[in-house]
């Protein structure tokens, strides 16, 4: 994991100068256990929150839930549990132990370097008067725009969510619950 944090710190850099201005000094407005969770790190926090088991257990998996403990901090576009049902028979594949490596994937694809909040994502769209993109985990971008009162995330394989809770702000990051899976394109697909 080492030698992870210079790669991490450049992109933590890279992706979000055009965010910056705008999360200096903010505070997020979440629901009422906000308070609770800002002394959890990330890892905790997922494990905690309704309708993110499905992730949570993903992310221990994987082997990324250890990260999320530790000092470093970032934001995670967490698939609910209803976007995971979505795939079906998909995502009992995706966390079988030989698809190990494509699970890895598909959830780096879903963490961002960093704290980016709804209201810096907002800001940042109304900034540029338009999409924001910003690098992923995965080497991907994810692509944010407004929705009507929504924020739509796309992912550079076409995929699509929105984000549907409240964002949950731990001592380490930020949770963004999303309604759907968004990931770099995979070289193969889930079978």
């Amino acid at each position: 994991m080492k030698t992870m944090k210079p790669v991490v710190a450049a992109l933590a850099l890279a992706a979000l100068v055009p965010l910056g201005a705008c999360s200096q000094g903010e505070t997020t407005t979440t629901a009422s256990g906000e308070a609770e969770n800002a002394n959890k790190t990330l890892a905790a926090a997922i494990g905690g929150a309704p309708g993110l088991t499905t992730v949570s257990g993903a992310l221990s998996e994987a082997g990324l839930a250890d990260v999320f403990d530790g000092p470093g901090s970032y934001t995670v576009l967490a698939p609910d549990d209803d976007a995971f049902g979505k795939l079906g028979d998909k995502a009992a594949t995706l966390t079988d132990e030989q698809h190990r490596a494509q699970l890895v994937a598909v959830l780096r694809g879903h963490i961002l370097p960093g704290n980016v909040t709804p209201d810096a994502i907002k800001k940042a769209i109304a900034a540029k008067k338009g999409p924001v993109t910003m690098t992923t985990l995965a080497d991907g971008t994810v692509t944010f725009s407004e929705s009507g009162n929504d924020i739509a995330v796309a992912g550079s394989d076409g995929s699509k969510a929105i984000i549907d809770g409240a964002a949950i702000t731990a001592s380490n990051g930020v949770v963004l619950p999303i309604d759907g899976l968004i990931k770099k394109a995979d070289p193969a697909p889930v079978t």
